[in-house]
């Protein structure tokens, strides 16, 4: 009880002298920018009386330190040269010695505005500031002052919060940055003064990076891709796209080496890779590029091929053909169009049936390969309505003309118009020769019928009739 009553006549004891005006009050406390050790700390007097001096005191160590004594009655300023502004808030109060006053109080803490290093933002190049609050007046506003280091300061804008963000530097610079508070009573109070070097990021040469190589296997995709390995990015993404919209963005984020093979599942998408800042962003992205998806049909005389460009509207093409199995050779070089209709007898003989064909795309180094599709020969057997047996060495056998057909079985039968049989083949290399028992037929209208197994499984029959003649 006697320690609150105490309190309470201590309380009302200040109350008492401050509404006396003879005791100080500080107005302000600010940073000394010139010097790293000096607060220059301001107080105000409504009352003058004789035998009036001034004492100051520092908050250290969770107690007040008296810094200097019996300051003159007309002083109304004081540097404190042992501060340590630039390492934290420096606290102050003022004390009015008064002849014959023995009670006389400390004046309300004043604390100096402290500026944090900044919290930088590599991928915005942006710079936040934080500092703490004015303590002991209120504050209209804070203003961030900055300059590069050698130039006069200018302003980077005001707050009444406690930070700001700027991101009106230049990339690569040494600046300087301070706070000033404007108080409510007109005064400015500076905070200390923080240096900062932006970052310049070494950007990427965009002639490193690139999709060299593009290998269609059948669906199954890989991009073999050129990097720059000494920029300075978060790393590299490729995505994939299709009719407009992503598909898919993958990051890499190892990208130790110059060189990489990525493999994807889509072989009718579009692929671009792209450097990637610190935010993640693409600073570069390569043109799109495709996988070539060749398609093909055939009939018994040729095959037609098309497919989509893959590197560039400049690009080159080779098509490549393997018949019936044998190693692949080029069938067709510097082609600039999209298609091409190949003609069998061109590529191959008569018996040929299965060819297998791809392409590739060239644009200078750059190389895009294709899937390999495959297509049959149609086979083709016809018979002529005619022919003449008669030993001149023309027209003289009767028989299919088979074009583009491996036969496994095969049955040809000749007959007369009364349904005898005249002759019979297990071969297409049996040909009639127009005789029947050693002798030669009569000239009339004979009937046949034939059928083959091809060694693709399908079956072929033709029924018709002949005419013998003897010229």
């Amino acid at each position: 009880m006697r320690r609150l009553l105490a309190i309470l006549l201590l309380l009302a004891a200040n109350q008492a002298f401050a509404q006396s005006g003879r005791y100080a009050e500080i107005s302000s406390v600010s940073v000394d920018t010139v010097s790293e050790r000096r607060v220059t700390i301001k107080w105000d007097v409504a009352e003058v009386v004789n035998g009036q001096s001034f004492a100051v005191y520092h908050w250290d160590n969770n107690k007040w330190v008296l810094v200097v004594d019996s300051l003159p009655a007309n002083m109304r300023e004081y540097q404190d040269v042992k501060a340590h502004p630039f390492v934290h808030a420096e606290r102050y109060a003022v004390s009015t010695s008064i002849a014959g006053d023995h009670n006389a109080p400390l004046s309300d803490a004043h604390q100096t505005v402290f500026l944090r290093s900044g919290d930088y933002d590599k991928c915005h190049n942006s710079l936040t500031l934080n500092w703490s609050a004015y303590v002991g007046a209120d504050v209209a506003s804070y203003t961030v002052f900055g300059r590069k280091i050698g130039q006069p300061y200018s302003y980077f804008g005001s707050t009444a919060d406690t930070s700001l963000t700027t991101t009106e530097l230049e990339e690569g610079t040494d600046y300087n940055f301070m706070i000033v508070a404007t108080l409510q009573n007109g005064l400015e109070s500076l905070s200390n003064i923080i240096s900062y070097t932006t970052f310049k990021p070494k950007l990427p040469d965009q002639s490193l990076i690139g999709i060299d190589t593009i290998v269609n296997r059948q669906g199954a995709v890989e991009l073999h891709c050129r990097i720059n390995i000494d920029a300075d990015l978060q790393g590299y993404s490729i995505q994939q796209v299709s009719d407009g919209q992503k598909l898919s963005d993958s990051q890499i984020t190892d990208f130790s080496q110059p060189t990489f093979i990525f493999n994807v599942d889509n072989a009718k998408a579009a692929y671009t890779l792209s450097a990637l800042n610190y935010c993640g962003e693409p600073i570069f992205t390569t043109s799109d590029v495709y996988p070539i998806v060749i398609e093909a049909d055939a009939d018994a005389e040729s095959m037609r091929v098309k497919w989509n460009r893959s590197l560039s509207n400049s690009e080159q093409y080779t098509v490549f053909c393997s018949v019936d199995g044998d190693s692949e050779t080029p069938v067709a070089t510097d082609l600039t169009d999209t298609s091409i209709e190949l003609n069998f007898n061109e590529i191959a003989d008569d018996r040929a049936q299965n060819f297998c064909i791809r392409v590739e795309a060239a644009d200078g180094p750059r190389l895009s390969q294709s899937n390999t599709v495959c297509v049959e020969r149609q086979a083709d057997m016809w018979l002529p309505t005619a022919f003449t047996p008669n030993g001149d060495g023309l027209n003289d056998t009767f028989g299919p003309v088979v074009k583009s057909a491996q036969i496994t079985d095969f049955e040809f039968i000749v007959y007369d118009r009364y349904g005898g049989r005249v002759f019979v083949s297990k071969s297409p290399d049996n040909r009639w020769d127009g005789t029947h028992n050693g002798k030669q037929v009569a000239e009339d209208g004979y009937l046949y019928y034939l059928k083959a197994k091809l060694q693709n499984g399908q079956t072929i029959e033709r029924k018709g009739s002949v005419n013998v003649v003897y010229p």
